[in-house]
């Protein structure tokens, strides 16, 4: 079996170089570990993608400007920002949001504002209900 004994540590000198490049990357995460255990609010991110017709992206992307659930989400305590994006090669119709910090994130997934754009998206026209709903929640990499 190719990954027999994959976490048993390697002999010779490339175990040192391992060991050197491991204790490298061990002081170099360090400094960021302790800034990611400050007080301190960070922004957090929520990205969701919604399955659509491919071939209809100008048609979701007009349903998306007619409709008020963007401008219902952005008045929304907390969101700092929310950009709207349609894929036409996979079919994806995508919101990314940018938080204030973890505690907007978490009273927003509660809101009705946000229940209401999820019914207004999963039965608006050329929604693909065949597939899933893809999200990610993280924090925001404002650095990069």
């Amino acid at each position: 079996d190719r990954f027999s004994g994959c976490c048993v540590a390697p002999e010779g000198p490339r175990s040192s170089m391992l060991a050197r490049i491991a204790s490298q990357q061990s002081r170099l995460l360090r400094p960021l570990a302790v800034r990611h255990m400050s007080g301190e609010a960070r922004p957090m991110t929520r990205f969701v993608q919604y399955p659509f017709d491919k071939t209809k992206m100008a048609e979701v992307r007009a349903w998306v400007n007619d409709s008020d659930m963007p401008a219902s989400v952005r008045a929304e305590t907390g969101v700092k920002d929310v950009e709207f994006s349609f894929c036409p090669g996979e079919g994806w119709l995508a919101a990314r949001y940018i938080f204030n910090d973890l505690d907007d994130m978490v009273a927003f997934l509660g809101t009705d504002a946000l229940e209401k754009a999820k019914k207004a998206v999963s039965t608006a026209p050329h929604y693909d209900s065949s597939r899933e709903v893809h999200e990610f929640k993280g924090f925001y990499l404002k650095e990069v």
